[in-house]
């Protein structure tokens, strides 16, 4: 991409940005250490809602229950968002996310994304994308967001796939980000009029594993039952032989059927 081109492309995401979040900054960052940590500095120093940080390369990003998130530079769109929100929005910034990505992905592209609970984002069975929220003390929401664009290659233990592989063709940061940024806008205003329950049904539509079996890791707790869908708070609902449970956090593994 030129000079030209990509300054041409930094002003369509500032446009879209600033149309959805009016403080909307954008700070592009060729390498940091996490996105999150530079969003987290400037909320300190009181940042609107809507600064963003962008980087090319993260070195010690993270996903969640400490995971690295970690891609060559340049092949990934590496980037946190502040929202500043009723702390009530922030159990529903990962559902209404992942949602907004499904649908920019599909309207760019025509690839249809499917939601796992309560942060990924998958084609098939592996991952596009992963979301990290964290609310900072002075009511801050840190949006963290990690789409693999053209990730030549994914570790043996990683299910993981790139945009390119599946359009056929590679787009770049700044389209996908100015896609993204007015269905953000959409979601959180939904939420803000209808809360999380008004989520359900395109959430659920998009859902993988739903009415399937279900390992959830809560801790040193398992538990193990059958998928139901979110309650009104945004948490899992598994059918387990003793009853049902409510997972608010926790690692989610979706099971093969058993036979017989």
């Amino acid at each position: 991409m030129s000079a030209a081109s990509a300054a041409d492309s930094e002003t369509a995401v500032r446009r879209a940005g600033v149309a959805v979040f009016p403080g909307f900054q954008l700070r592009r960052l060729a390498r940091t250490p996490s996105t999150q940590d530079v969003v987290r500095q400037a909320a300190g120093s009181g940042a609107p809602e809507g600064f963003c940080c962008v980087a090319m390369e993260q070195t010690a990003g993270r996903g969640r229950s400490g995971r690295h998130w970690l891609a060559p530079s340049g092949t990934a769109l590496l980037m946190s968002l502040l929202l500043r929100r009723r702390p009530e929005v922030a159990a529903a910034v990962p559902l209404l996310t992942g949602l907004a990505v499904a649908d920019a992905v599909a309207g760019l592209t025509g690839v249809s994304c499917r939601l796992k609970w309560p942060n990924d984002v998958l084609a098939g069975s592996a991952k596009l994308a992963g979301i990290l929220t964290e609310v900072e003390a002075g009511g801050g929401i840190i949006l963290g967001l990690g789409v693999n664009l053209t990730v030549p290659a994914f570790p043996p233990d990683v299910p993981g796939v790139s945009l390119d592989r599946l359009a056929g063709a590679a787009y770049s940061w700044e389209v996908v980000l100015t896609a993204l940024l007015p269905e953000l806008g959409r979601r959180l205003r939904q939420v803000e009029a209808g809360g999380i329950p008004s989520l359900r049904a395109d959430w659920t539509a998009r859902a993988a594993g739903l009415g399937g079996p279900a390992r959830a890791q809560v801790g040193t707790l398992t538990v193990e039952g059958t998928a139901l869908g979110i309650d009104d708070d945004g948490a899992l609902l598994v059918e387990t032989a003793d009853g049902r449970v409510r997972l608010v956090a926790g690692e989610v593994h979706l099971l093969p059927p058993q036979d017989g």
